[in-house]
């Protein structure tokens, strides 16, 4: 069963409930009320007429024909003489349906409305609204009225019962009908959606990115639809850098194992001979060949945590010294101006010594390659921030081309080079500085690189201060 319908029926069930339960509590609460309405009103006719039973009772004592004053009364009581004033103030009992019957002190009816109870004890049917009647502190009689309800008759007070009645369950039928309508409307509204990133979901389990899901922005759904949208798009995002890494280390190991397949050809078909020059070059293309390997395998290490890390107390200035001295020849053969700075007290870093001395060893090969001969590289080493712990930085400077803006976002992405057209052996594999940024982030720092063209580049990460 979809969740469309299983929110449809759940707001039906709801709505079916809500409407019965109401139609039930409304009728009783109505019949309730009424109930009590027609019983103060019966009270207060009752009252009325024992009022004027006493007056009558007081004037003559007795009984004696009361019965001929209660017919007298009748639709208009204000037709009785001498007590016609008196009787003016009585309902109209005849027009009403009620029966009126009075009894003496002893509980015989000595007058009945509809004279049919005379000389009869008054029964229970009387006893609901019934009222002494009472002469200078004495108990001479009872008035009751009994009313056509009592008697089961249909009267306008049980019609208006029964219409309400009848209302109230029309009202429970169309409160429950219009509950299940809305329950489809707002079920569609919400499985809608819900099918839709469902599609979604499967068309990205078939690697399909193309499409986006168009959703409200509003609301919950629409937090959904844009937090799908991103996962969408960072998938695509790392397809397209899984299907890049991939072509580029093919093309990558493909240089080096055609030279070796031709070379290896060669020595198998006689054309070559196995000279000490053929087998240097042979060395040569393994060694760039497991070079590439191990970086990939540093990379995906660092990509998965699991890039293995020794911190400790590490004195930056001599990492700088130490990798700055092995490029000592190559920058006095080019007559490059190689200089190293620290700034005095400098502190102490938490860190592998190792590891950033491969990432200087990266950064340094990168100025190195792009200083022309007569140039100048600069190393140096200074305090950033002046809070407890703070960190170190250390930048590498040089007077080359300098990086295009549009390559600056780039140039920490594996295989990038911001000239293409330069050779691959002159120019490295393009992992370099991937490798260092990925060594410097496990060490909780960061990397950048400041640069406009025509006036070098700065490579500049942090370390931080060991406590």
């Amino acid at each position: 069963m979809t969740i469309g319908r299983r929110i449809s029926i759940a707001f039906a069930a709801v709505a079916v409930c809500g409407a019965l339960l109401t139609a039930v509590v409304a009728n009783t609460a109505t019949r309730s009320v009424f109930d009590w309405y027609v019983g103060r009103i019966t009270i207060a006719r009752a009252e009325q007429w024992r009022d004027l039973f006493a007056a009558y009772y007081g004037q003559k004592g007795s009984w004696s024909g009361v019965q001929a004053l209660l017919q007298a009364a009748g639709p208009g009581p204000e037709r009785g003489r001498g007590f016609g004033r008196r009787w003016a103030g009585a309902p109209a009992a005849e027009a009403r349906g009620e029966r009126v019957v009075l009894a003496d002190e002893t509980g015989m009816v000595v007058a009945d409305s509809e004279g049919t109870a005379t000389g009869s004890f008054l029964g229970e049917e009387a006893a609901r609204f019934s009222l002494p009647v009472v002469v200078d502190d004495r108990r001479v009689g009872t008035v009751a009225l009994v009313t056509p309800l009592q008697r089961g008759l249909v009267t306008l007070e049980a019609e208006f019962l029964r219409r309400v009645t009848v209302s109230t369950v029309l009202g429970a039928l169309l409160a429950a009908l219009l509950g299940v309508a809305l329950a489809s409307t707002f079920s569609r509204q919400i499985s809608t959606p819900l099918a839709e990133l469902a599609r979604a979901a499967r068309r990205i389990a078939r690697r399909d990115f193309s499409g986006k899901v168009a959703l409200e922005p509003e609301g919950e759904i629409g937090d959904v639809a844009k937090a799908f949208n991103l996962m969408q798009d960072s998938l695509k995002a790392s397809e397209d850098v899984r299907h890049k890494l991939m072509a580029d280390v093919a093309h990558e190991l493909r240089t080096p194992l055609a030279v070796l397949r031709g070379n290896l050809e060669s020595l198998q078909e006689g054309v070559a001979e196995p000279t000490p020059e053929m087998f240097v070059s042979l060395h040569d293309e393994v060694i760039r060949l497991s070079r590439i390997v191990q970086d990939l395998l540093n990379l995906g290490q660092m990509e998965s945590g699991g890039f293995p890390l020794h911190l400790v107390p590490t004195c930056i200035g001599d990492v700088v010294a130490r990798v700055a001295a092995v490029f000592g020849p190559e920058a006095d053969s080019r007559g490059i101006r190689l200089e190293t700075t620290a700034d005095p007290d400098l502190p102490q870093v938490q860190a592998d010594p190792d590891r950033i001395a491969q990432v200087l060893v990266n950064l340094l090969a990168n100025a190195m390659r792009h200083t022309p001969d007569g140039g100048a590289v600069t190393v140096s080493a200074r305090r950033q921030g002046h809070d407890e712990g703070g960190w170190v930085a250390v930048s590498v400077r040089d007077t080359g081309p300098g990086i295009a803006e549009k390559d600056i976002p780039h140039v920490f992405d594996r295989f990038y080079r911001t000239d293409e057209a330069r050779d691959r052996a002159a120019g490295g594999a393009g992992l370099g500085l991937a490798i260092a940024k990925g060594i410097v982030e496990a060490h909780g720092g960061r990397i950048w690189a400041d640069s406009a063209p025509g006036q070098g580049a700065t490579f500049t990460f942090t370390l931080p201060v060991a406590r």
